[in-house]
């Protein structure tokens, strides 16, 4: 029973471990979201790209 109780125990530092990693190597890319969404956001509500329509005043 001890030795079930260490493989699991290792399973979840190995589980730990790949999050932390992941999260470290893939936070670089949440700030390019971050910013490509700020660029979309500007695009759609910007005057300089809005389209002149047959109902515009």
């Amino acid at each position: 029973m001890a030795v079930l109780d260490q493989k699991i125990i290792m399973w979840i530092v190995a589980a730990a471990a790949a999050y932390v990693a992941y999260r470290l190597l893939f936070s670089s890319k949440d700030a390019s979201l971050t910013s490509y969404d700020r660029q979309v956001d500007e695009i759609l509500t910007s005057e300089k790209y809005k389209v002149k329509g047959r109902f515009e005043e």
